[in-house]
């Protein structure tokens, strides 16, 4: 037989989860006739906490602060856990930090629940994954305060989020600036398993862009697929077989302009004396590389996301919102004017 959990508890006393873990918790927000109902449903069930939990209704030692990201090797989710690390230092705390790697869609729901199960954390910070109605209130109901580092909650109190929209207008401005008008989009499939707004996002800004500057959209210069350097290179060598193919490039990610990069080159031609490419992101290795880019702030995304969480959990009732600093347009040396054979 499997061993009772939090759920179990709740249903068995009639309450909801998050009054399970206040009880657990010690909480004084609960009437004693429902701590005692609880605490009956505990003992019939023999439920038992984690070694964690025990730990940290002890309010003792150390705290912990969670962070729920899908890749937690790619560099953009990289550079976001270097600014979190940051603030980290900059605080006079004594939190931990544990990270939950979430690889498939379906299994951010279930760490969720195995984190208020457990009474895991203290707070959250969740990178890109986009929160449902259903999980803000069990959060919510948990008393887990949470921010999200996202690209489509623009606007909500405990949200870090760039302009993906202003941003994709930038990048594809730039590239008419320069006198592109043969300029295809390089990005994710939308909508993805994972429901990330980002490639929609920045795509309805190169739209915007090209309607701006009475430039006719041409879908064969949208080109998308899964996320990834050698997805982008096969995208690529299928926009460089067209009969007219495009003089610039969006890709809309910095990972995925290497692959546009790599493909062009490996092609015979040059960036950016044939094609032209920009990025998104600026991450570090964009740097090495000499990529013209937009500036999204990925580390500072993350310092200021745990500046918030722990406002939120130190004084709840006076949350000073964070924003971060406007989109830049970083040019190096992968773009250049349009120059007619």
């Amino acid at each position: 037989m499997s061993n009772p959990t939090i759920y179990d508890v709740a249903r068995a006393a009639g309450v909801g989860v998050g009054t399970v873990s206040r009880v657990l918790n010690n909480s004084t927000r609960v009437s004693p006739e429902t701590q005692q109902k609880v605490l009956s449903a505990i003992r019939a069930l023999g439920f038992r906490r984690s070694k964690v939990a025990r730990q940290l209704s002890t309010g003792i030692q150390h705290r912990n602060i969670g962070v729920i990201l899908p890749f937690i090797t790619h560099p953009s989710f990289v550079e976001r856990l270097r600014g979190v690390q940051l603030a980290l230092q900059d605080q006079d705390n004594d939190f931990n930090l544990v990270l939950y790697n979430v690889t498939e869609p379906g299994r951010f729901h279930e760490q969720l629940l195995a984190i208020v199960e457990q009474a895991a954390v203290d707070g959250l910070l969740i990178a890109t994954l986009n929160v449902s109605d259903e999980q803000r209130a069990l959060l919510v109901e948990a008393g887990i305060p949470f921010v999200t580092l996202s690209d489509g909650c623009t606007g909500q109190l405990n949200c870090i989020s760039p302009d993906n929209i202003r941003g994709g207008y930038m990048a594809t401005q730039h590239l008419l600036e320069l006198g592109h008008r043969r300029i295809a989009y390089v990005g994710d499939e939308f909508p993805n398993i994972y429901g990330f707004p980002t490639s929609e996002l920045r795509y309805r800004g190169y739209l915007a862009a090209l309607e701006e500057y009475d430039v006719p959209f041409r879908s064969e210069y949208v080109c998308l697929g899964p996320h990834g350097e050698d997805t982008a290179h096969r995208l690529t060598e299928t926009l460089l077989a067209l009969p007219e193919p495009p003089t610039a490039i969006f890709a809309m990610s910095d990972i995925q302009a290497v692959g546009c990069i790599l493909a062009i080159r490996g092609a015979g031609l040059r960036v950016p004396e044939d094609i032209s490419v920009i990025g998104f992101d600026d991450v570090q290795l964009s740097r090495y590389i000499g990529l013209t880019t937009i500036r999204q702030h990925l580390e500072q995304s993350g310092y200021l996301g745990l500046q918030l969480l722990l406002n939120m959990l130190s004084t709840p009732d006076n949350v000073v919102p964070r924003q971060l600093p406007p989109l830049e347009l970083v040019l190096r040396g992968t773009t250049q004017p349009y120059k007619s054979l």
